[in-house]
């Protein structure tokens, strides 16, 4: 029986405890007072049982101060429902004198020691990157006065790389190269052929005294025609101006008259009665007619000078 005394002594102190906390007070906002025991609790508000009996009217939460719900946040029906309108009260926040802060200073890397001098600085990294870019500077410079000067690029460059800037200097101060002419021996040798003929005399036109119109009656037959071939003549420019001088355009119009020029080339026979012009490759002919007809100096195999009527 006496665990039974222990255990009714304990409720009895339990109720006691328990009296003050159920019957606290609660103030609203509009200045009444509430005491009494939380009998049921929601998210919408509370009901009390008054200490002087009978139960109060149902409260909402937003109607008790902020005081009273923190008191009411301290019982185990309501605690979940009031906690999200309890506003915690404001910690001291006074200001205080903040700690004096003693400073020390801190230890500082000395600088690295460099050897002063051009030498030295040519020698460092940035140097060295500086006279890389004035070596291929070097290289470009050479190119292109291998360019100007007209020089093998190879060499120019090949020479500034074991000289730099010296190298490519000689080759500008050098005259720029010229390639060496190559001559055609057949245009050589027949110009050398045409400077170097030899006057064939008095025209034939002259040599037979052929000056006016009708002069052909007194005329031998036996002058007439007259043939010059490639292999006894070389036909070009001088031929035709020392031999048919009567038949060019710069002669009188009656000089010549009743005679022709019988061109027997590789393409035909051309029949001509005056040379209206020459240039350095062939001699342009006036035809019967009235016509041009061009010769080429190299197509004649023959010139026969005859009578027109023959």
């Amino acid at each position: 029986m006496r665990w039974f005394g222990k255990c009714a002594l304990f409720c009895l102190l339990g109720l006691l405890a328990w009296g003050p906390l159920a019957a606290a007070e609660y103030k609203l906002l509009d200045g009444t007072a509430l005491s009494g025991e939380i009998v049921t609790a929601d998210k919408d508000g509370f009901l009390l049982k008054l200490e002087g009996g009978g139960y109060s009217p149902h409260i909402d939460w937003g109607k008790l101060t902020d005081e009273s719900l923190l008191e009411m946040s301290k019982q185990p029906k309501a605690k979940r429902f009031v906690e999200p309108y309890v506003v915690q009260p404001m910690e001291d926040t006074t200001r205080t004198t903040p700690k004096e802060l003693n400073l020390a200073a801190p230890a500082r890397v000395g600088l690295p020691k460099v050897q002063k001098g051009a030498f030295n600085a040519l020698l460092s990294p940035g140097g060295l990157f500086f006279l890389g870019l004035a070596y291929l500077a070097n290289l470009f410079f050479a190119f292109e006065v291998a360019r100007f000067r007209w020089r093998k690029p190879v060499l120019v460059c090949g020479l500034a790389a074991v000289v730099p800037i010296v190298g490519p200097l000689i080759f500008l101060a050098m005259p720029k190269w010229l390639p060496p002419v190559e001559l055609n021996a057949t245009n050589e040798a027949l110009q050398q052929t045409t400077l170097t003929v030899q006057d064939s005399g008095p025209s034939m036109v002259t040599q037979m005294g052929l000056r006016t119109a009708g002069a052909h009656h007194d005329i031998p037959a036996s002058d007439l025609p007259r043939t010059f071939t490639k292999n006894d003549f070389t036909f070009n420019r001088r031929f035709f101006e020392t031999q048919f001088a009567d038949l060019l355009s710069s002669a009188p119009p009656d000089a010549g008259a009743g005679l022709v020029l019988d061109f027997e080339t590789n393409q035909g026979h051309v029949l001509g009665d005056r040379i209206n012009r020459m240039n350095a490759s062939e001699v342009i002919v006036r035809v019967p007619g009235g016509d041009e007809k061009p010769v080429d100096f190299g197509s004649i195999v023959q010139v026969t000078l005859r009578r027109n009527d023959a």
